[in-house]
């Protein structure tokens, strides 16, 4: 059986509209569950954000294409990130899986097959939470590549992914032990192996100056040294980078960029022991940070040199 579809929606009807109809054209998505999350107006809504809210609230109160629809309707705003912990909770504690995309996420068709096989070839794999849609734009090594088409990191993918209910379960989305751990320079560094700059994320989360669910539950995956998927071609591509979203960040419209799979060309290998890569984390790492990691082996060379000068073997450099 196909994994439920939880799709969250609020105040942008051209982006749900095209959301929809990407998602409409996947293979398998007339035989999918699609439950549709409709975020309330805030007490200071103008009367043009109440009519985009109603102008998305038509557009899902017509979709067909799928086995199902369930539309679930807040009166009141709850926020991106109060919706989405209510939305997957409820029915992923229900079906025990579940396909989650944000009204801005363009599918191709081939991403619902892609996630329903690896939410199977990877339930039994306790080490891996989520199974992501989308690659960012890193050229990775053509040695990993020519054998794999996924690989693991320490971050989740917001934009286009899958998890089961035990995975999601049992989440401590206040972070009750964030004074241990943002006293612990260790715990610092481990956590930020999926980028520089994550552990800064969690802080302004903790103090109110973002509201990022996504964050917490990178966490929640670090503290079970969890692994997250990401594919090596992607299966989504984000169109909300124009300013409309409420969470828009301008640096992040590269990622929408990142190469599309292809499936007169690309392959989909859903290997049941993949493995984490030591030079693909550090590109990984890379791409989110501003001080770039060196090569394994430029390291161990450097370490080298190092000690050779110390005893005298080695010129020192001039």
């Amino acid at each position: 059986m196909n994994a439920p579809i939880a799709l969250f929606v609020y105040n942008r009807p051209e982006h749900t509209r095209r959301t929809l109809e990407a998602l409409r054209c996947n293979e398998g998505a007339n035989e999918s569950v699609l439950h549709v999350f409709a975020d309330g107006p805030k007490p200071d809504a103008t009367s043009e954000n109440l009519q985009r809210i109603a102008a998305v609230r038509d557009i899902i109160s017509h979709i067909g294409g799928f086995k199902e629809v369930h539309l679930h309707m807040a009166e009141q705003n709850k926020g991106l990130a109060q919706s989405i912990i209510d939305g997957i909770t409820k029915i992923i504690n229900h079906a025990g899986r579940i396909i989650v995309l944000e009204d801005d996420i363009e599918t191709i068709p081939q991403f619902l097959p892609y996630m329903n096989r690896a939410l199977d070839v990877y339930k039994n794999r306790k080490d891996i939470w989520t199974v992501g849609g989308m690659n960012v734009d890193i050229k990775l090594p053509a040695a990993y590549t020519a054998k794999h088409d996924l690989y693991l990191v320490h971050r989740t993918c917001t934009w286009g992914w899958a998890t089961w209910a035990d995975r999601w379960r049992d989440i401590d989305w206040e972070v009750k032990d964030f004074r241990q751990f943002i006293a612990s320079p260790r715990s610092i560094r481990r956590f930020d192996r999926g980028g520089e700059g994550m552990s800064g994320m969690l802080q302004a989360r903790m103090e109110g100056r973002n509201n990022s669910w996504a964050i917490v539950y990178d966490y929640h995956i670090y503290k079970h040294n969890g692994f997250c998927i990401r594919p090596v071609r992607s299966f989504t591509r984000n169109i909300g980078m124009d300013g409309s979203g409420t969470h828009y960040n301008e640096e992040g419209a590269v990622d929408a960029q990142a190469p599309l799979f292809d499936p007169a060309t690309d392959t989909l290998r859903l290997e049941p022991r993949l493995r984490p890569n030591r030079e693909v984390q550090r590109l990984f790492y890379n791409y989110w940070a501003d001080h770039p990691k060196l090569p394994f082996t430029t390291v161990v060379k450097r370490r080298i040199k190092k000690v050779l000068r110390s005893w005298g073997l080695m010129k020192q450099p001039q």
